[in-house]
């Protein structure tokens, strides 16, 4: 984050924790990773230190971390813990499940990774990824890896067939990304899927609609800010973790959610 947006989340923090207190109920917050290798300045990488220092801050701060349908599920229900949280990433790279993956199982935290079915042959590249030379931290997992961390513990979701920005679509392509998406990670898991992340956080209420249609329970947003009892399942707030560790911190008191309102106008962009 930009040292001025800190500020101001810093100055909203004590805010945000006096409502919280004020409310009856318990907040679901969503947090989300791309990849984990060795460069972190390309918003979409996170350094394997700094995803370890984002676990170690979720410890000390005492964070409840839920599967996330459980967390849904509990938050619909109004019987989620103190200090909730469920834990995202999108794309599918490999790294999640090679990196991130043994390292949330080593600390008992639950994790559901989004994946695109058309990409789970592991050899193509996102259009993002292939306009610099192809590197190793591109590499997406591959449809047995997928289905072996699977197994292992690790949930997974839809992220749609091709990573389009859905508002854009027809009705006859929407329905295809999100159902056959929803079909193929489904057979290759031998496994219901009903969660889904919207590419580059892009959805409206008739994309809503669509995924409802398809079979989803539930599905994210890069909308910041924590979720209530009265936050749409289909449309749940995220946040994608920067770097560092003080605006993790930040956002586990919702203290960005002040930024919901540049989030709601987002628009298709060259990456994830």
């Amino acid at each position: 984050m930009r040292p001025q947006v800190r500020a101001v989340a810093r100055g909203l923090r004590p805010v945000r924790r006096t409502v919280r207190r004020l409310r009856h109920e318990q907040p679901l917050t969503l947090i989300g990773w791309h990849r984990i290798d060795d460069r972190h300045t390309d918003g979409l990488s996170t350094t394997e230190a700094g995803f370890e220092r984002h676990l170690d801050l979720l410890e000390e701060r005492g964070a409840r971390v839920l599967p996330l349908m459980e967390a849904v599920e509990r938050l619909a229900l109004g019987s989620l813990p103190s200090r909730a949280v469920a834990l995202t990433f999108d794309d599918g790279y490999a790294s999640v499940v090679e990196t991130a993956w043994p390292m949330l199982r080593k600390r008992d935290m639950p994790a559901t990774l989004f994946v695109c079915s058309e990409y789970l042959p592991g050899t193509a590249r996102f259009d993002w990824d292939t306009r610099e030379s192809i590197h190793e931290r591109h590499r997406l997992a591959t449809a047995q890896q997928v289905a072996d961390a699977h197994a292992e513990g690790l949930d997974i979701g839809s992220h749609t067939r091709t990573h389009p920005w859905l508002p854009a679509l027809d009705d006859r392509a929407l329905e295809r990304e999100l159902v056959e998406s929803r079909e193929v990670i489904g057979d290759l898991l031998r496994a219901p899927v009903r969660s889904l992340a919207y590419p580059t956080g892009g959805w409206d209420r008739r994309v809503r609609a669509a995924a409802a249609r398809a079979g989803y329970t539930a599905a994210v947003t890069v909308s910041k800010g924590t979720n209530r009892r009265r936050t749409h399942p289909l449309s749940l707030h995220r946040a994608f973790v920067p770097e560092e560790t003080d605006d993790l911190d930040l956002l586990l008191d919702g203290a960005y959610g002040f930024l919901r309102p540049v989030d709601a106008v987002r628009r298709p962009r060259e990456v994830s």
